[in-house]
């Protein structure tokens, strides 16, 4: 280091005055009035200094100002550089400033010749509108990077972040994360423990225990893109999104949420959603999931497509697509869609459910409405039509209307386990009438035609209406997803 310093000696550039004394064997040279000193590229001003020649070293008082390579301006009001390690201490009201930045600072450790600045009192570094905070910072002015460790905060006009770590590129005017953050503005927070987020374009990507919080909606996922002036976000992997207006939470392995168009959607793998009710959740599955926000011109929804499955208690059906409307807290099934509530399974070329006080209210069956009921495991009552109306109490179905070319099979019974034998009637309308599922009374009405017969004088094939299709198998047992 020495041989450097005879390389590279400070030298005085001008004072008002200079004193050579000793102070302990020491020999130094004191400087007063507009004193400035110079190493290479480095030049130093201040009101007075203490100049220590044969250790290459300056101690520096009131209005110190160094400037290196004319990139790199320090203030402050006292400064102890050594020329040898190149290293400076300023003390006391610390501006360092360079083309892209301002810090401010107590304390500042500076290295000229690594040209890396550490501070541990405390700092505030203004870029732009981009005012950051910490306890203690690193700046690498070749890397235009600064390091900021505990309590950072970052405020902005638009936004302000929280962290425990992080590291800012202040040319670039990217914020790097590698702690605890939290990022909120006017209409969104963010929540991760890793990221970066680019202040120019509003451009960011998250990770670890990622969450958005958005005008009543809470998207997370195990890493996140999310573009803040457009309010469009993207989610990989274990995402869940959940609408509070809808008490609606959509699961999957990718998603997508639009803050302007109020629309959002998640897929990849077993999806679900569960629509809260109070006594009750329905979960709907499907290989996509649409939410819908609900807006003045614009019903809140839930779209399904492909694969929908629906589980409630009392409740299951599939079908290829599905609509839940949340202002009428309706489902629509589309696509061979199939229902089971207990023993009875029901199916037609669109299904409507209506939800009323947290169950099902009634069920509407749309073209081709077939309904099939279970006696034993070979004897199915049958009901068949245009249309189909259900009406349920607090838990089971209570009748079934069916009118427009009604077609029907019910077993007549003696007792509870004894028949009388099995009508087979074809009207304009018929209605099944039910008391704990179980099948009690059938009006046909409008010409009816029929006729009971013994249970051992039809052939099997004869006891189904055509359509028929017992299809068990297909019935959802559980919740795709439970969380």
């Amino acid at each position: 280091m020495f041989s450097w310093a005879q390389k590279s000696p400070i030298e005085i550039v001008s004072a008002a005055s200079a004193e050579i004394q000793t102070n302990k064997g020491n020999e130094m040279t004191k400087l007063i009035g507009n004193v400035a000193l110079k190493q290479a590229s480095t030049i130093m001003y201040c009101d007075s200094a203490l100049f220590f020649e044969r250790e290459n070293r300056v101690e520096a008082f009131s209005n110190v100002k160094l400037i290196h390579q004319d990139t790199i301006t320090i203030l402050g009001n006292y400064l102890n550089y050594d020329g040898n390690s190149k290293k400076a201490f300023v003390n006391e009201n610390v501006k360092l400033s360079d083309k892209t930045m301002l810090l401010e600072t107590e304390k500042l450790d500076f290295d000229l010749y690594t040209q890396i600045g550490h501070y541990q009192n405390g700092g505030r570094i203004t870029s732009g509108q981009t005012i950051l905070k910490s306890e203690i910072g690193d700046y690498h002015s070749n890397e235009n990077e600064f390091y900021f460790q505990k309590n950072v905060k970052v405020t902005h006009p638009e936004y302000n972040v929280v962290s425990d770590t992080m590291m800012y590129h202040t040319r670039k005017k990217i914020v790097y994360f590698f702690g605890p953050t939290v990022i909120s503005s006017q209409t969104e927070k963010i929540k991760c423990s890793n990221g970066w987020y680019n202040t120019l374009t509003d451009q960011s990507q998250f990770s670890k225990n990622t969450s958005l919080f958005s005008e009543g909606k809470i998207l997370q996922a195990d890493s996140l893109f999310y573009n803040r002036k457009k309010q469009f976000g993207s989610a990989f992997r274990n995402v869940s999104l959940y609408d509070s207006a809808q008490q609606t939470t959509l699961y999957g392995n990718y998603g997508q949420v639009n803050g302007i168009t109020k629309k959002a959607h998640v897929t990849a793998n077993a999806l679900a959603v569960k629509i809260q009710m109070k006594k009750d959740t329905i979960f709907l599955s499907a290989d996509t999931l649409f939410l819908n926000q609900e807006t003045p011109k614009q019903v809140g929804a839930v779209l399904a497509y492909k694969n929908v499955r629906v589980f409630k208690q009392n409740l299951q059906a599939i079908s290829d697509s599905a609509v839940y409307l949340n202002a009428d807290s309706s489902l629509w099934m589309y696509g061979n869609p199939i229902a089971w509530t207990g023993k009875s399974q029901m199916n037609a070329d669109t299904i409507h459910f209506l939800f009323k006080s947290n169950r099902i209210d009634s069920v509407l069956f749309l073209g081709n409405a077939f309904f099939a009921n279970q006696e034993k495991t070979i004897h199915f009552n049958q009901l068949k039509g245009k249309n189909c109306y259900a009406k349920f109490d607090t838990v089971n179905i209570q009748s079934l209307n069916v009118n427009g070319n009604a077609q029907s099979i019910y077993y007549s019974k003696e007792d509870s386990i004894n028949y009388i034998g099995v009508n087979i009637i074809n009207s304009g309308e018929m209605t099944f009438y039910f008391e704990k599922g179980e099948l009690k009374r059938v009006v046909a009405l409008y010409n009816p035609e029929g006729k009971i017969y013994p249970l051992d004088e039809l052939k099997p094939q004869e006891l189904k209406l055509k359509g028929f299709k017992w299809t068990a198998n297909k019935r959802p047992q559980k919740p795709v997803i439970q969380r």
